[in-house]
């Protein structure tokens, strides 16, 4: 079978097309790059546009874009061959292979190998032909007497098993998925938005042929095979920094989307906004002098605490400063607030205009957000501003979050107390039948 190879280190490129046996291409591979080298990585991946594809002979697309970002903060080569999914997993558990991607998160293949953090954020959506009749319940449940259809071998294809859907259709493509969906073959695709969107548009078919409906977002990695963990204890570690201050992953938020979370989720967090434990405690905040601190902090100084802060957050503690702030009146209002189940939030915390934290639910990353783009509502003229931020996938709560951010006003004399950001739930928010 033609297998296709790219080797990857430094500034060369060079893609290499071989038939060989599948058993025989992890030392070939490891050979041909650099044989004297024990940092060289073998990765297994398949084609699926926008995230990997090839473009006038190269393979490019979101997610190898972020994998040549990381890689080169933490100077590591690395090759890649093309091959099926399934393939990919079988090589990477019997040792013929340092690691794939892209991989939903599975317990499964926690015997064999490790994930990083995500590389990829899908939105995935159940999709049905277009019926007059058609409303916005209109999913399917695993009790219910429809058919169903995914990709043989696909992230989607293992979730839909997952879910107890008994009746279920594997396609050998995309291509395959959406004629079975066409022809009545099958009442639902679960398919990847982007994903289905491009194969549409490639196939001249009209969008308005089609209903999409919300199925799940879904966090997808990259898993590192235990032997190789093993023989680079940190290599885990440093990827997963240097894939943080890469090109985010992140999920846009659509028209309809951000319409139902103004509509419905930023009532719910302006009523927080204005009750008068919160804006007391705001106030009280505003008219002390903190010994410890300050009010206005020096440049200097914030430089320090943040570094301590962000020092103690990366080792699952919080610092001096963040313990005293978990203490405040400000924080102890939001932490009530978080046990409030009317309110879908996983963090909430409050920044004053220097951009510093000066209240919290939970222990945050870092304590100056004054180069963040929330930061920017100060700039607004309105008290009435909002800020709503793409998705992005939260390791520690398992949740995907859209950071939603406005201005705090004292309603005596309309005085900006500070800036209240929500960690929302999106998935609870857009899933709930409110």
């Amino acid at each position: 079978m033609a297998q296709v190879r790219i080797y990857r280190g430094g500034k060369q490129l060079a893609l290499m097309l071989f038939l060989s046996v599948v058993a025989g291409l992890a030392g070939c591979h490891r050979a041909k790059a650099d044989p004297a080298s024990k940092r060289f990585l073998v990765l297994q991946t398949n084609l699926q546009p926008p995230y990997q594809e090839f473009d006038n002979g190269a393979l490019t697309g979101t997610t190898i874009r972020r994998l040549d970002c990381a890689f080169r903060k933490i100077d590591v080569d690395y090759g890649i061959t093309l091959a099926p999914r399934q393939r990919n997993l079988d090589m990477t558990r019997k040792g013929q292979a340092d690691g794939f991607f892209l991989s939903r998160l599975s317990p499964e293949m926690a015997s064999y190998a490790e994930p990083t953090l995500p590389l990829a954020l899908e939105k995935w959506v159940w999709v049905s032909r277009h019926h007059v009749n058609d409303g916005p319940s209109r999913v399917p449940h695993p009790d219910q007497n429809v058919t169903v259809g995914a990709v043989l071998g696909s992230n989607e294809a293992e979730w839909i098993l997952d879910q107890g859907y008994p009746d279920v259709v594997h396609a050998p493509s995309l291509r395959s998925l959406i004629a079975l969906l066409q022809k009545g073959r099958i009442d639902f695709a679960v398919t990847d938005q982007q994903s289905f969107a491009r194969k549409r548009e490639d196939l001249n078919l009209n969008a308005d042929d089609f209903s999409e409906r919300f199925a799940s977002y879904m966090p997808l990695v990259m898993y590192f095979a235990h032997n190789y963990i093993h023989e680079n204890p940190e290599i885990l570690k440093k990827l997963n920094r240097a894939l943080d201050a890469c090109e985010p992953a992140v999920v846009k938020l659509d028209h309809d989307e951000q319409d139902r979370i103004m509509r419905e989720e930023v009532v719910r967090i302006r009523q927080l906004m204005r009750a008068p434990a919160l804006i007391n405690a705001l106030r009280n905040h505003a008219n002390q002098q903190d010994p410890a601190i300050g009010t206005i902090v020096s440049p200097d100084k914030v430089v320090a605490l943040d570094r301590d802060w962000q020092e103690a957050s990366a080792n699952g503690t919080a610092s001096r400063l963040a313990a005293k702030i978990l203490q405040n009146d400000v924080s102890t209002y939001l932490q009530r607030a978080y046990r409030n189940r009317d309110v879908r939030f996983a963090e909430a915390f409050i920044f004053d205009r220097q951009g510093l934290i000066i209240g919290m639910s939970s222990p945050t990353s870092n304590y100056d957000q004054s180069s963040e783009a929330k930061f920017n509502i100060f700039a607004e003229k309105t008290a009435d501003a909002v800020q709503i931020a793409d998705i992005y996938y939260d390791p520690s709560s398992s949740k995907f979050l859209s950071q939603i951010t406005m201005p705090v006003t004292d309603p005596q004399n309309g005085d900006v107390l500070g800036a209240l950001t929500v960690g929302l739930d999106v998935t609870a928010a857009l899933t709930s039948q409110d």
